[in-house]
This record gives structure tokens, sequence and C-alpha cells, in this order.
């Protein structure tokens, strides 16, 4: 992670994204907290226990709870195993919010999903698209003109780049040339990624925006568990 080879700083990008993937992939986990338990909801909703918003938001606070002291555990182990950059509170927050960020995306996609099944094939699948566009594989400027905005929609986005940020931002190994652009001019690896400007070059724009997606996937799975009903009479 402090290391100045090209290799190291790659590396070190590539882990960065993939510590933001493993919380879409593994946000699979949490989706039959809602499916397997949708007999006992509906009945307990239809003898006026809770409303939909006060379900949705026990889970998520129980889950949000958890997920505290497994990313600090994770965040520590990453940190200092590898010797990475930067302060470790930033990590931390950008690791949680990403977590929080599955979850209430494993929550959105369970509640409008018929079946777990079709829940555990959607979910993966999803994130898998935002992944194609979240900087790494195919970088911001290279992407079609005609897909940019998709972009803007991936959480991968805005977490690997509060990492990248926290991480290259202001060190030695960030400031290298390792990267050459189409005319030939040197660039630094964040500059190579686009991670710059007002928004990607900003690690509280990038965290409020997705802290923003995670607002938005919890009214859609609060609504999805108001209006959309899988039960059969």
């Amino acid at each position: 992670g402090n290391k100045t080879d090209a290799q190291s700083i790659q590396s070190t990008a590539a882990l960065l994204y993939f510590i933001a993937a493993i919380c879409g992939y593994g946000a699979a986990a949490f989706v039959p907290s809602l499916t397997l338990e949708r007999s006992l909801y509906y009945r307990e909703l239809a003898d006026g226990c809770y409303k939909p918003a006060t379900y949705y938001m026990s889970k998520f606070i129980e889950e949000g709870v958890l997920a505290t002291f497994t990313s600090l555990v994770f965040s520590l182990v990453v940190f200092f195993g590898c010797s990475l950059q930067g302060h470790f509170l930033l990590l931390f927050i950008s690791y949680y919010l990403t977590t929080m960020l599955g979850i209430i995306l494993a929550y959105a996609v369970a509640a409008v999903s018929p079946t777990m099944e079709f829940a555990n094939a959607f979910l993966p699948t999803l994130v898998t698209i935002w992944m194609f566009f979240g900087g790494l594989f195919i970088t911001f400027d290279k992407i079609p003109k005609g897909w940019y905005w998709f972009s803007w929609t991936s959480f991968l986005r805005y977490s690997w780049g509060a990492m990248m940020l926290n991480q290259f931002a202001g060190e030695e190994n960030g400031e290298l040339p390792i990267f050459y652009g189409d005319g030939g001019e040197p660039m630094n690896i964040l500059q190579f990624y686009g991670i710059e400007g007002k928004i990607m070059g900003s690690i509280g724009a990038c965290l409020g925006l997705l802290s923003g997606i995670i607002g938005f996937f919890a009214l859609m799975g609060m609504l999805g568990l108001k209006y959309v009903r899988h039960d059969k009479r």
C-alpha cells in the first residue's frame, strides 16, 4: 500500500475496488432476512403490530449495529495488514457505508422480488453491471457517451473514489506519473482513473453521494414492502 513501484500502486487500486465490490456481492446473505419472514410479516402487518417502515427500519438498525463491529475488524486487518495510507477512520467510514449500502440494496431487491431465488439471481447481476461502470475496468473517460450517465448510479464509483483519495491524495505514490494519456502526457493514478474534480476529487462529496444512494434504496425498499405483495389469497 505504501510502496512506490507501479505494480504496487496498481495492485492497491484494484484491492480498494474489490473491497467495495465484496459489500455488494456479500449482501446476498441478507436477502433471506426478508424473504423467509414474508409470511410472518404479512400476518403481523394485518394484525396491526407495526407499519412497513417500522419493520424495515428495525431490520436496518439491527444489521447496522452488527456491521459496525464487523466493518471495524475488517478495516483494521486491511489497513494495517496491507500498509495502506491516509486516515484509518476514513477507510472505516467508507467501508461501513458501503456495507450498509449492500444491506439496504439487498432489502430493496428482496422486498420487490417474488421469490428468494429471483432475488439471489438479480442482486449479483445488478452489482456486476455496476462493477463495469465503477471506474476500474473501464475508466470514466472511456465509457461511451450514451452510457456515461449510468456510471453515476454505481455505488462503487463513490466508495472506491473515497478510498482512492484517502490512499493516494497528497502521498508520494499518488503523485508519481506511472500512466500516460492519449497525447503522451504523464498522469498519476488519480488522474488516470478520473478521480479528480469537484465531485470525484472530494472525499466528502463521494461519501455524501454514497449516503444519498443508501437513502434512495431505503425508500425503494420501504415502498416495496408497503405496496408490493407476494402472498396468495
